[in-house]
């Protein structure tokens, strides 16, 4: 498996890491804005263009939704809740099955926001079924929340960088013990 940057996902699961990461935490630029941005960004990841504003609105809510997926993955957020959050896109989406290569493949149905968002679920779906879902996360220091693939042996890295998020997490965590 090659991946071209140090958190990436294997596979199709790294599309879904840089959709969670098309907005900079806390106040970053968000290439899910307007939908010019949204469907310039859709179309660049091979996802179907966004039609209006509400598409965007929708793309973004269902983002920080999966953020919050991913939070749990790495022990932080209810799991139960997230899935709950998710439960609502997932409702409105839908999707048909097509061999490809010899294999079963989802396929999402529809178009703007509902079809990303049946691609991006068919992903989710599939790393379950292959055990990746768990090792894609979203980083502990809750100003940052970046998503991350974990490629660590035991599956336990919390930060998206120990240089940056984890030490500040640490040094600050050091100050308050050393306050009492």
């Amino acid at each position: 498996m090659s991946l071209s940057e140090p958190d990436g996902a294997p596979g199709r699961l790294d599309l879904l890491r840089r959709f969670v990461n098309t907005v900079e935490l806390p106040d970053g630029p968000d290439a899910l804005a307007t939908p010019e941005e949204a469907s310039a960004w859709c179309r660049a990841a091979g996802l179907p263009s966004v039609a209006n504003q509400e598409d965007c609105d929708r793309l973004r809510a269902f983002r920080e939704a999966l953020r919050d997926a991913l939070f749990a993955n790495n022990g932080e957020f209810d799991p139960a809740q997230a899935w709950k959050e998710l439960e609502q896109f997932a409702r409105g989406t839908s999707v048909a099955i097509e061999i490809e290569g010899g294999a079963p493949v989802l396929r999402p149905l529809g178009s703007g926001s509902t079809a990303t968002i049946g691609a991006l679920l068919a992903i989710v779906y599939d790393a379950i079924s292959e055990g990746t879902w768990s090792r894609l996360r979203a980083c502990r220091k809750t100003t940052c929340r970046f998503a991350y693939y974990d490629h660590s042996k035991n599956a336990s890295r919390a930060w998206c960088s120990m240089t940056t998020c984890g030490n500040r997490e640490k040094a600050q965590r050091r100050r308050q013990r050393e306050r009492r």
